[in-house]
């Protein structure tokens, strides 16, 4: 990283994420081999801003956590789905835990839900003509990473799908997070590395929420 190219202490917004990341994959610039994912929904609005800069394809990528019964801030694993492919990622660690402390049956319906959920989501926002992936490098992009759930969820789908080379690029993400993610690609860009991490908000002076329309703004061809 060059002395010009130090990450802020917090970014103005999505955009600006996006702009600083690209910088460090401008080495993807216009290669007719890779395209941008962002992961639905705060990951669009950073990935657009890299595609636009780097002259790469963009599409978005639908995500779900699901989450410890009455503890929606534990995620026990994630599901993530594009095209015709769906993966389903556990948690180590928190699965065993949430497997110990809940019954079968009430996972079930967490995962049922969120596989409603996702379906919805995809519908609404993936669309049904998604970008070819088998062979090519796949640049997976969301506004920060907490966890990392959704993230290992998408890594996998990507590598279900027969992505050449995964390269995962986030403003922000707890050590945790960076070092459960980083050994599974082939490439893993990152501004913020934390010593203190509440929320990814907190590493942002605008963090709204993104409507529908703003994510179809976003990706013109859904």
């Amino acid at each position: 990283m060059t002395p010009e190219h130090i990450a802020p202490n917090r970014f103005a917004d999505r955009t600006a994420a996006g702009e600083f990341l690209a910088v460090d994959l401008q080495k993807y610039s216009r290669d007719p081999n890779a395209l941008v994912l962002g992961l639905l929904r705060g990951g669009v609005p950073v990935a657009a801003e890299i595609a636009a800069r780097l002259g790469l394809p963009l599409d978005a990528l639908a995500v779900r956590r699901l989450v410890m019964p009455e503890r929606t801030d534990i995620a026990f694993a994630a599901l993530a789905a594009y095209g015709e492919h769906t993966s389903l990622k556990y948690i180590e660690g928190v699965w065993d835990s949430a497997q110990l402390r809940f019954e079968k049956e009430t996972l079930d319906e967490v995962e049922t839900d969120a596989r409603k959920e996702l379906d919805e989501l995809r519908a609404r926002l993936v669309g049904q003509s998604v970008l070819p992936v088998a062979g090519r490098t796949v640049i997976l992009v969301d506004d920060g990473m907490a966890s990392g759930a959704t993230m290992l969820a998408a890594v996998e789908l990507m590598r279900e799908a027969g992505a050449g080379r995964i390269v995962v690029a986030v403003p922000v993400a707890p050590a945790p997070a960076h070092k459960a993610v980083q050994p599974l690609v082939d490439e893993f860009i990152c501004a913020i590395t934390p010593r203190v991490f509440h929320s990814v908000s907190a590493f942002y002076s605008r963090f709204d929420s993104l409507a529908d329309y703003e994510i179809l703004a976003l990706v013109p061809h859904l």
